[in-house]
C-alpha cells in the first residue's frame, strides 16, 4: 500500500523541527543559567608575596546579577609569577606577569596579574571636577602615586556613569551631549579614582 505524500511530507518537517530543536537547546539560556560575566578588578599590579583577590559577576537568563566567585574555575598562566586559589585569590610568587582566567558555563574571562616591586597605590584625576557646555570637551588626566612614593601621570581606562550625558574617549577626552552631571572613572593597575562632569 502506497504511503500518502502529504503524510509523509509532514512527518519529515516534523522530525527535521525537531532535530532542530534539539540542536539548539544549547542555545536557550534559562533563568539560572549565566548568560555572560565579568570578573574585576582588570590589570592590577601587587608587590611580591602579596596577595590579590579577584571576584566574578554574573548576568543571568532573568536578567540578575548575581556574584559567582566561587563556582568559577580560577586559572594562572604562569603559576611561576602568581598562583590562584578555588576562590580567586591569587600570591605573588615572582616578579613578572600571568594571565588570570576565570571560566564558568563554558564561558572565559581573563585579565592580566602584574606582580612588581613598584605598584601604583592610590589614583587621581585632574581636574577634581569640570563644568563644560553642551558639545564642548573637557580633557582629563591620571596621575598615579606608586609604594615608592613617586608619582607619575599615567594611561588609564575611562569611562562616564551616564554617556546620555557625557561620553569620554580612551585618552581621557570628555565630550558634553546633554545638560545634566556624570561620573568620570579612571582606572589603572587596578586602582579607580573618580571625579564629576557637569554639562550646561
Amino acid at each position: 500500500m502506497a504511503r500518502n505524500p502529504r503524510v509523509l511530507y509532514y512527518r519529515l518537517s516534523a522530525l527535521f523541527l525537531l532535530l532542530i530543536l534539539v540542536g539548539c537547546s544549547n542555545f536557550f539560556v534559562g533563568n539560572n543559567d549565566v548568560a555572560s560575566f565579568t570578573i574585576s578588578p582588570l590589570n592590577p599590579s601587587i608587590l611580591p608575596a602579596a596577595t590579590q583577590q579577584f571576584s566574578a559577576s554574573g548576568v543571568f537568563g532573568d536578567g540578575s546579577t548575581r556574584d559567582i566567585t566561587s563556582t568559577a574555575t580560577w586559572t594562572s598562566s604562569n603559576p611561576a609569577i602568581a598562583t590562584i586559589n578555588a576562590s580567586g585569590l591569587a600570591t605573588a610568587v615572582a616578579l613578572g606577569s600571568t594571565t588570570i582566567t576565570a571560566t564558568d558555563s563554558g564561558m572565559n574571562q581573563s585579565t592580566t596579574l602584574t606582580v612588581s616591586n613598584k605598584v601604583v597605590s592610590s589614583l587621581a584625576i585632574s581636574p577634581t571636577s569640570a563644568t563644560v557646555l553642551t558639545g564642548s570637551t573637557q580633557q582629563f588626566t591620571a596621575t598615579a602615586t606608586f609604594s615608592d612614593n613617586t608619582t607619575s601621570v599615567v594611561a588609564a581606562t575611562w569611562t562616564s556613569s551616564n554617556t546620555a550625558v557625557a561620553t569620554i574617549n580612551s585618552s581621557g577626552l570628555a565630550t558634553g551631549i546633554t545638560t545634566g552631571t556624570t561620573t568620570i572613572t579612571a582606572t589603572a593597575s587596578g586602582v579607580t579614582a573618580t571625579t564629576t562632569l557637569t554639562v550646561n
